[in-house]
Order: C-alpha cells, then structure tokens, then sequence
C-alpha cells in the first residue's frame, strides 16, 4: 500500500505545481532603441529568456509586449535580460 501512495503523491504535487503556472503577459517600456536593429536585438534577447513565448517589439512606442510562463520567468528576469543587452527597461503593464 505505501509504495502505491509515494507515486500517488508525487505525482499530484507535480500536477499541483504545473496547475499554478499561468501564463502572463507585460508591457515593458525599453529604453535605448535608437534606430530602426534595435527592436530586433531586444526582441531577440527576450525570447532567449526561458519560459517566454512571444515577443513583440515596437520601435515607435519603444515598448516590448511579452507573453511568458510566469513558473519559468518573472517580469524581473525580462528586464534583466533587456539591460545586459544595452537597452533598460521597466514594467509599463502587466494582465
């Protein structure tokens, strides 16, 4: 009976934590994107950011929309992906 119970349980903490994970999407305002490569390089060095999967980037509002799992990623990890690649950011909005 125990060695029935030990998967059992295992498997709905797993089922528990993935159940947690939503998906979330940002609104960062990114500084630094000064000509018309820029939204591709801060694009680019978003969706290496593990858990993202979707950017997109406009250079006339200098903002990036992200869609992420936020069990994999936080708004933080975002923008300190965005800052070492030379372009700042914050969190504009969030749903």
């Amino acid at each position: 009976m125990t060695k029935l119970l030990i998967p059992l349980s295992v498997s709905f903490l797993v089922f528990i934590n993935n159940a947690s994970a939503a998906e979330q999407t940002v609104i960062l305002a990114v500084n630094n994107m000064i000509c018309e490569a820029c939204p591709y390089m801060v694009k680019k060095t978003l969706e290496r950011v593990s858990g993202v999967s979707k950017v997109t980037v406009s250079f006339k509002d200098k903002t990036a929309v992200v869609v992420f799992d936020d069990a994999k990623a936080s708004t933080n990890d975002l923008t300190s992906a965005a800052a070492k690649a030379g372009f700042p950011s914050a969190l504009k909005s969030s749903s």
